[in-house]
């Protein structure tokens, strides 16, 4: 009797996928799969396999066209992921449409809507949709703060307001490893208070886990493990009310992420960086051959810039992140 499961060597399926942002409102279209189909009557982004020697965006406009009618499209790439369904291996290659031509319409007789960001989490999506869902919750650049200089921390939260009210970043992870926990935990509580003025995300990091599950840290929903941290632990140390995010050098540790339940992790380095010293650079390629075999969204990390957002975006990242060129707005 053959096997219901995939084997760990079976070539994956390339696909591409659409998220379709609406013209006018915060809507991203969505379609349902027909009856008789794989993962018969859940709802998807638009598009469909790639065909042998297609580039990857003609293979989109060519899929939006046949399915909805859309042309002229203005696209990038949103995130890359790899899934495993027990009959068969997907490569998900999933792209965001900003602009288009033509009204869509079920070409094929599915079913279509447009539907709010927020109520998206309430349909039913294929399992490998869903960490679709979840990398749409995370922005496009992630600033690291730099160390607070010893006592300067009006200075320093001054300097996170003025930043956070010229730029937006949409999470803010708070490095300060020199500061004991008792004052790293007054540092968050105000910069938390800047944070939501300007409409981002504090994310709260300490470099070991028994900092990090300190009592002080109560009020902190996002916590980030260090590599350490990570590497010490087999089963997720919190709650589900807690969102924890990770620290990776390498597909093991993206992978022990992702087993713990993290909304992400920083890959890093891409780069040669004076903060890994020692370290091997992953190079983009490196970078790519990690985030496309991972369900996990990853950011770009160590030597990166937000000028090399595009670059990582190619490469599969979710985002960039880092210190030095973001903290300097």
């Amino acid at each position: 009797m053959p096997s219901t499961a995939v084997e760990a060597t079976a070539p994956a399926i390339p696909v591409v996928a659409a998220i379709i942002h609406h013209p006018d409102r915060s809507e991203i279209l969505v379609s349902r799969r027909r009856r008789g189909q794989h993962l018969e009557n859940l709802w998807e982004f638009p598009g469909g396999k790639q065909e042998p020697g297609e580039a990857r965006f003609h293979a989109l406009a060519r899929e939006l066209e046949e399915e909805l009618g859309l042309r002229h499209l203005v696209a990038r790439p949103f995130f890359r992921l790899t899934h495993d369904y027990p009959d068969r291996r997907v490569a998900l290659d999933v792209w965001e449409v900003r602009s288009f031509t033509g009204e869509p319409q079920g070409r094929e007789g599915q079913e279509w809507r447009w539907v709010s960001i927020d109520a998206l989490k309430a349909l039913d999506f294929p399992p490998a949709d869903l960490s679709v869902l979840q990398a749409l919750d995370l922005p496009p650049e992630l600033l690291i703060t730099p160390e607070p200089a010893g006592t300067r921390q009006r200075e320093f939260t001054e300097r996170l307001d003025a930043l956070l009210a010229r730029r937006h970043y949409g999470a803010v992870l708070l490095r300060a490893h020199a500061l004991p926990d008792d004052r790293y935990a007054e540092l968050a509580l105000r910069a938390t208070v800047i944070c939501e003025r300007h409409g981002a995300e504090l994310i709260v990091h300490r470099p070991t886990l028994e900092g990090l599950t300190a009592a002080r840290l109560q009020p902190f929903r996002n916590r980030h493990l260090s590599s350490a941290a990570l590497a010490s632990l087999d089963e997720p140390p919190f709650d589900d009310g807690i969102r924890l995010s990770a620290s990776a050098h390498d597909a093991f540790e993206v992978q022990r992420a992702e087993h713990l339940g993290c909304r992400f992790a920083l890959l890093s380095p891409v780069r040669t960086t004076l903060s890994h010293p020692g370290r091997p650079a992953l190079g983009w390629a490196g970078f790519q051959a990690i985030s496309t075999a991972s369900r996990l969204p990853l950011y770009a990390l160590g030597g990166v810039g937000r000028k090399d957002f595009a670059v990582a975006r190619e490469q599969g990242a979710i985002g960039v992140a880092g210190i030095s060129d973001f903290w300097a707005g």
